[in-house]
This record gives C-alpha cells, sequence and structure tokens, in this order.
C-alpha cells in the first residue's frame, strides 16, 4: 500500500497542514519540525508529488472524471451546469480541465485511474455523480492526489465533498402538495443506488409520515437502472395501472422523470394540474418551458461545482485541509403543474 501524507503527518506527529507546508516551502515552520517531518517521509518512502513545486503561474491539469453511464456532459442538464461551475472557478487559477470518463467497469477503471495517479502533472481531481465505484474513489484517496465529489460523498471515509440538501428539498416539495389538500401521493425516484435520489425517497417518506399519511406501496415506483423521460412514463403507467385508488399528484425525484410522468398522465386522459398535480426535482433547464410549467426543487448546479472547484484549489494549496462535506441549500420553485386538490 503506497505511503500517504497522512500516514506522514500521524509518524511525525503533526498535523496534515504542517506536512503540506513542509514540502510545499509556505508558511513559518521551524527548522526542527521541517527536518524531523523530512526525516520520516524519506524512512517511510513517501515522495511529495512535483506538481506541488509548480510555479504558481504554470499550468496545472485538473481531471473531471463521470461515468459513461451518465449522458454526455455536453447534454446533461445537470452535470453540465455543475461543471461549467468548475471552469469558473479553476480557469483564473491558471488550471487546465479535461475531462475523463470511466466506464462503470471496475477493472477498466482502476487501470484508467492508475494512469492519472501517475501523471506528475494532476494536481487535482473531481468526481461527478453517485455512478462510480467506492474502489475508485478509495484508490485515488490512497494517492494523496487532493480530490473532491460532487453530487456524491464518502464521508465516512472523510472525503471532501459537495452535496445538495436532497432529504430538505423533498419535505418542502411533498409539504406543498401537502398543504394543496393533496393526501394521495404518489411517489417516481430512481434507483436506491443513487445517493440522491435515496435521501429524497427519504425525504418523501418523512414528509408523508409528518403530516400523518401513509405510505401505499401501490404507488412508489422506482425507475432502474436508469431514471430518464421514459422511465418517468412507464413508472405512471404502471402505478395507474395498478393502483386500486389512483393518487392525485405525483412526486417524481427529478424532473425528467417527471416529465415523463406528465406525457402518461395526459395520454390516460387526465387534466394537470385541474385532476392531477405533478412535481419535480432538480429545476432543469425544461421544466420552465412544459406545458403546464413544471412545480419543482430548485438545484444551485452552477454554484455547486463552482464550490466544488474552490474546495480542490484550497486542498492544492494546502489551506484547510481538513476534510469538508458542504451542503447546498435548495429552493422550491412553485409554477403551474401543482393547484388545489378537487377530490
Amino acid at each position: 500500500m503506497a505511503v500517504t501524507i497522512h500516514d506522514v503527518a500521524r509518524e511525525a506527529g503533526v498535523s496534515l497542514s504542517t506536512v503540506s507546508r513542509v514540502f510545499n516551502n509556505k508558511g513559518n515552520i521551524s527548522n526542527e519540525t521541517k527536518e524531523k517531518v523530512i526525516a520520516v517521509a524519506a524512512r517511510l518512502g513517501y515522495r511529495p508529488r512535483s506538481y506541488k513545486k509548480q510555479e504558481s503561474t504554470a499550468k496545472k491539469n485538473i481531471g473531471i472524471i463521470f461515468s459513461k453511464r451518465l449522458s454526455s456532459l455536453i447534454l446533461d442538464p445537470f452535470y453540465g451546469q455543475v461543471m461549467a461551475g468548475v471552469e469558473d472557478v479553476l480557469v483564473p487559477h491558471n488550471y487546465k480541465l479535461f475531462f475523463q470518463t470511466i466506464s462503470g467497469k471496475t477493472s477498466d477503471d482502476l487501470a484508467v485511474i492508475d494512469g492519472l495517479i501517475k501523471d506528475e502533472k494532476i494536481a487535482g481531481l473531481i468526481l461527478t455523480g453517485y455512478d462510480i465505484e467506492r474502489e475508485i474513489i478509495l484508490k485515488i484517496k490512497k494517492s494523496n492526489i487532493p480530490l473532491v465529489l460532487a453530487d456524491n460523498e464518502l464521508w465516512d471515509e472523510n472525503i471532501d465533498c459537495v452535496v445538495n440538501d436532497n432529504l430538505a428539498g423533498t419535505r418542502k416539495i411533498v409539504n406543498h402538495l401537502i398543504e394543496l389538500g393533496h393526501q394521495k401521493i404518489a411517489f417516481c425516484g430512481g434507483p436506491l443506488s443513487h445517493l440522491s435520489l435515496k435521501e429524497r425517497y427519504q425525504g418523501y417518506k418523512q414528509a408523508l409520515k409528518e403530516a400523518g399519511l401513509r405510505k401505499k406501496e401501490e404507488w412508489v415506483y422506482f425507475c432502474e437502472p436508469t431514471f430518464n423521460i421514459e422511465d418517468g412514463y412507464e413508472a405512471a403507467m404502471n402505478i395507474f395501472a395498478s393502483a386500486s385508488q389512483v393518487p392525485t399528484a405525483v412526486f417524481a425525484a427529478n424532473d425528467t422523470i417527471a416529465l415523463g410522468v406528465m406525457k402518461a398522465i395526459k395520454e390516460l386522459g387526465y387534466s394537470i394540474p385541474e385532476e392531477l398535480s405533478v412535481a419535480g426535482f432538480d429545476d432543469i433547464q425544461l421544466a420552465e418551458h412544459t406545458v403546464p410549467t413544471l412545480t419543482t426543487v430548485r438545484i444551485f448546479k452552477n454554484e455547486m461545482g463552482a464550490l466544488a472547484g474552490k474546495r480542490l484549489h484550497e486542498l492544492i494549496e494546502g489551506i484547510n485541509p481538513k476534510p469538508m462535506k458542504l451542503v447546498m441549500s435548495v429552493d422550491l420553485v412553485i409554477r403551474e403543474s401543482t393547484a388545489l386538490c378537487k377530490s
């Protein structure tokens, strides 16, 4: 197993930031401490990465990694904006960004990661989305390359991350439906392996429980393995075909699922929102152009990317090295697809 900066700090009896400052030649560190850290590093065989010694004006490479199981970053309504935020922050610091996809096949992905780890020009990495194996993330952590997760977390491993407040956002939107008089609220979500979608399902259950409403299994449907418009369409069709009672509202765990739900409801002959209310989550660009426009939860995607970029820059520079979990607030956006329950 590779020796890490954590091993050096523990053996030398100093903080991670002290070790970082020693090898970056920053801050006021006593000669005694410097010599001790260098000696321990030499004994353990720890080799600081050469990118830390680059001049501040030199180009530094930042890798942004996402899975091919996600749609293209250029076309994706969520992650495309996250990456734009990363660029806004890191490019002015003279970093050079590149995108790297991984396949989702662990053996192949480990080979890709090995190549990145060995590249001395890599200053840091941002891993985007839930769909990256834990083994991949931990391998990068052990390599000492500064790492930030965006829209994912391994907080039990003390890895820096930026996530959204999915629980609070879901409670807000389900409570909105309840306040409109809806008691029969269906849920269409994605696989629970997706951390964000799992939290949104939990928020749905919490909101119902707090309101004294019972969750009915026949009103719950999970789209797997994908969760796009066609999956939302299929989910709604299945719920309305099998349910003994028709719900008066549907909460979809993201907007693309919600678009499919709306399509199905209209085909079944129901009017939105007069007979059925529909709400989503994410506030993608299409949400304000649907007919009717979609009530949803707004995620600040660009700001999320900017926070991830800022945090990575801090890690590279040895600023605030203690791991941080940054949670982004979300807002309820009420549009035309929800209305007072009439039944």
